[in-house]
């Protein structure tokens, strides 16, 4: 979060793509997220990397990789506000370029 708020999102990139390969890989942590890592959060952690690494694709002017994750996360998480709104905004503005 600290590259974000520095503006820094390429390396801030990095940073949430390891979050989102670690939470992928223990899945269990994320799903017990409550009691391993005391956090009451709605949105398991991966899915919060998921939608940070579009963030910043979005803000590296990689729209379309922005895209195709905010996508994909609707499907893995289909009432996730962040990606829908997103992707709306995305197509809404591809629309208007073309």
């Amino acid at each position: 979060m600290k590259a974000i708020k520095q503006k820094d999102f390429k390396t801030a990139l990095g940073y949430f793509k390891q979050s989102a390969d670690y939470f992928t890989k223990y899945t269990w942590l994320d799903r017990y997220r409550s009691l391993t890592l005391l956090s009451a959060s709605k949105m398991c952690y991966r899915e919060m990397a998921l939608c940070n690494i579009a963030f910043c694709y979005v803000q590296t002017m990689e729209a379309e990789k922005a895209k195709t994750l905010y996508e994909q996360i609707l499907k893995e998480y289909p009432d996730n506000g962040i990606a829908y709104y997103s992707l709306n905004s995305i197509n809404t503005f591809s629309d208007k370029a073309n």
